[in-house]
């Protein structure tokens, strides 16, 4: 029997890549789309982004590109879409609301990042989808990524020895325009960008933060609340040491400024991309060898093994705590360079600042 998806809110990217990517997996039907009854120039500037133009900015225009049933609020889809599960789409704030909406309504939840904008929201999101038996998970995108498997499995494999020190980096516009420039609406450029790059680090590094400097700040974009220029230092439980780039004030494209490395005891690994695609380059005393990465589209990747779990009954936990792990490492980021101070974990998902 195919499991029945409604999509919750058509202002964001995701309301569109999901929606898209649901009609394409199989055994998933799409129940309906939810728009709130959202402004429609509201969600054309919150959807004008350059990566969408081959999808509709109208509901209308939604509802044919996706043949699925458009409602206003949520209880008609409920009603009249009978959904076994949701995807959140809505400003970030609202994320939380919804997501508990549809847990009390007995359906799964995929929370699309930043999937919080604290731990305790995570927290009392999956506690109470774990204890009602329904399967709630935080996006990790960058676990879905052929770049960032492909160079786990190489590091895995042993190819670079123990992961010692590693440089990783993210090249972003600041998305900006209708709610993403409202600070009450949108979580930041910490955690709507900082999840690919965080998340590579803790999943490439293979080991648990200790320690979290960070500087933020804002030199390009006058007049607007965001951090543009991100650097943080991370060092790790078993003393390996990590830095995170976030370039947020690129004007022009600079490819090379996602390239990051990781270097181990026995090689290094680099993760980069050509005009032939990305490719993980490894350097050992053997030589240099070069491994192209395959294409595949990483939303249907994440969303297929969500179903999966919701299919097979499986634990969701795994995946969340990697979740809680990442947003964790981000608030300790965002709490060191908004203090000036190190920030230095205490217990699993626990911060203490150093004064």
């Amino acid at each position: 029997m195919a499991i029945r998806i409604g999509v919750i809110g058509a202002v964001s990217s995701y309301s569109l890549h999901y929606s898209d990517t649901f009609n394409k997996l199989d055994g998933v039907e799409l129940a309906g789309l939810v728009h709130f009854d959202r402004d429609p120039k509201y969600i054309r500037d919150a959807l004008n982004l350059p990566w969408l133009t081959k999808f509709p900015k109208t509901i209308e225009g939604m509802a044919k590109r996706f043949e699925c049933p458009v409602y206003e609020q949520i209880e008609e889809l409920f009603e009249k879409g009978k959904p076994d599960a949701i995807a959140i789409c809505t400003e970030d704030y609202l994320r939380p609301k919804y997501c508990a909406i549809g847990l009390e309504q007995g359906v799964h939840v995929f929370l699309p990042k930043p999937f919080a904008q604290t731990t305790e929201q995570a927290l009392a999101a999956f506690e109470l989808s774990n204890q009602l038996g329904l399967i709630t998970v935080g996006s990790l995108p960058t676990r879905f990524r052929s770049s960032s498997v492909t160079a786990s499995d190489i590091i895995d494999a042993g190819a670079i020895g123990r992961p010692i020190n590693g440089h990783f980096s993210i090249t972003h516009h600041l998305t900006l325009g209708g709610w993403k420039s409202d600070t009450s609406m949108a979580a930041g450029p910490e955690l709507e960008t900082g999840f690919y790059v965080f998340d590579q680090t803790r999943m490439l590094m293979g080991a648990h933060a200790r320690d979290v400097v960070g500087f933020g700040e804002n030199l390009d974009h006058r007049g607007i609340p965001y951090i543009d220029t991100a650097k943080c230092t991370v060092r790790f439980d078993n003393d390996a040491l990590a830095t995170i780039d976030m370039i947020l004030s690129n004007h022009h494209p600079f490819p090379r400024g996602r390239a990051s490395h990781v270097i181990g005891d026995e090689g290094a690994l680099l993760i980069d991309q050509d005009e032939k695609g990305s490719y993980i380059e490894v350097h050992t005393q053997s030589g240099v060898t070069r491994t192209d990465c395959a294409e595949w589209n990483p939303f249907e990747r994440e969303l297929s093994e969500w179903l999966r779990l919701i299919r097979e009954e499986d634990d969701p936990n795994p995946w969340q705590d990697e979740a809680l792990k990442t947003l964790d490492l981000i608030l300790a980021y965002k709490l060191a360079y908004e203090t000036g101070e190190r920030v230095t974990f205490d217990g699993v998902g626990e911060q203490e600042e150093d004064v």
